[in-house]
């Protein structure tokens, strides 16, 4: 029997665990400081066992459970995973994450091939899936003689059309603090053959709209660097090249006027002791507190009236009631408020989209190449954000087991030993891609 350490309990892991359990009937141990979550995320199962893990130094206990198990996946934050690649290097231990390879992680690549395992990193939704249908779409065009122009690959987790029912037009359905690093991440992508460079503090101001077909008109802003990924794509020299999210029209302005107001802030920690939200927004903009919502819409160059500062409003930042803890940055007060009214209920659906494009030239023609995957959360069931995540993680887990995966170092998902079988898996469990071709 084959033994799975998966490293915490976040919004999009129950999915990866039920995998593990009930289909491949491999014992799962699940670690966290969460104990009580462990424990609802192995409901009962007798292959599932709970770790109690703290995640502080000096990680003698990392070391350990890595050590009596054959694959670690590891779901904590980011800034720990080279930490856990350590710990599985050391041991010869194989490990799978969701996110993004980091300039440290890259660095093991050697060390990984040297100890013969396999470090796979970017298996998730985006990073992940967009990569998976990107080198599906790339490999197929080339294999028939095309040239590639353009390419553009949206990715998005966002409320269904159905349950978009907030000012926002957005609810989580994965880590908000991860949110609100990615929304100050500064990105790059080239377009007419120039590189667009983007600071994380104007990435807002540079969103546009963009009608994915099908579906409708939603606005883009840009994802990190996308030509970290030119050769990747094997697509070095391409004039035109991007990669961005996807979400329903109005978000980039709302969370743009959450920046100007230094809501995002989480540097400076405050004392907030008896501080009602109301005082707080008025601290942020130096007014008195009976004149904050005005004194807002000044500071946003904004009417009183204008749907921002309703939207402000409606999230608690003009309440009168006090804020539930008494020190904290404003990141932490904002991220308070977006977890008491941007959640998804239990009979709500969430909503991935993850929509690829590609300019094609061949000897007689030019055609624009479509996929598109949009799936929908099941009510009272799992979200669409955490099987897009979890299943990409745990398939490729499991092709690492059996060894069908043969390549060893720090890996991502775009060779087709990878993300072939991958995407044919996730099909079956309804992520499909549907694919288009136009002649331009």
């Amino acid at each position: 029997m084959k033994r799975v350490l998966v490293l915490g309990t976040g919004y999009v892991v129950k999915p990866l665990v039920d995998y593990f359990i009930d289909k491949c009937k491999y014992e799962v141990l699940v670690a966290s400081r969460d104990d009580n979550h462990s424990g609802l995320i192995i409901a009962g199962r007798a292959l599932g066992k709970r770790v109690l893990w703290h995640a502080t130094p000096p990680y003698d206990e990392l070391s350990k459970m890595v050590e009596g198990v054959d694959l670690v996946v590891s779901m904590i934050p980011p800034h720990m995973h080279v930490l856990v690649a350590k710990a599985c290097l050391k041991h010869k231990v194989n490990m799978v994450t969701t996110s993004y390879t980091s300039p440290e992680m890259k660095a093991l690549d050697d060390e990984a091939r040297k100890s013969g395992i396999i470090i796979l990193s970017e298996i998730g939704e985006d990073p992940g899936i967009d990569h998976m249908g990107s080198m599906q779409m790339i490999n197929l065009a080339k294999a028939e003689g095309g040239n590639i122009t353009d390419f553009k690959s949206y990715g998005s987790g966002i409320p269904s059309f159905e349950h978009n029912n907030n000012p926002f037009g957005y609810k989580f359905s994965w880590s908000p603090g991860g949110l609100l690093k990615a929304a100050q991440t500064p990105a790059v992508y080239i377009e007419d053959g120039e590189k667009i460079e983007v600071s994380g503090e104007n990435l807002f101001d540079n969103s546009w709209l963009v009608d994915v077909e099908g579906l409708g008109t939603f606005e883009t802003y840009p994802n990190r660097d996308s030509t970290n990924y030119l050769d990747d794509y094997d697509l070095k020299g391409i004039p035109n090249f991007y990669r961005g999210l996807l979400r329903h029209p109005g978000y980039c302005n709302s969370v743009q006027s959450m920046k100007d107001l230094n809501l995002m802030n989480e540097e400076t920690s405050h004392n907030l002791q008896g501080m009602s939200y109301r005082q707080f927004t008025a601290s942020l903009v130096g007014a008195e507190v009976s004149n904050v919502r005005l004194a807002v819409a000044d500071k946003l160059n904004l009417k009183m009236t204008s749907d921002i500062v309703k939207q402000l409003q409606w999230l608690g930042l003009f309440d009168n009631r006090p804020i539930p803890f008494s020190k904290g940055t404003n990141s932490d007060v904002l991220l308070g408020l977006m977890q008491e009214k941007m959640v998804y209920k239990d009979h709500e659906k969430d909503m991935i989209i993850i929509h690829n494009e590609a300019i094609v030239e061949f000897d007689n023609r030019i055609e624009k190449r479509i996929s598109t995957m949009k799936v929908e959360g099941r009510p009272f069931g799992h979200s669409a954000m955490s099987r897009a995540v979890s299943l990409p993680a745990a398939i490729s887990s499991r092709l690492i087991l059996e060894g069908a995966i043969r390549s060893k170092g720090v890996l991502k998902p775009i060779t087709e030993d990878i993300y072939k079988p991958v995407l044919s898996e996730l099909e079956e469990n309804g992520y499909k891609f549907e694919h288009k071709t136009q002649v331009i």
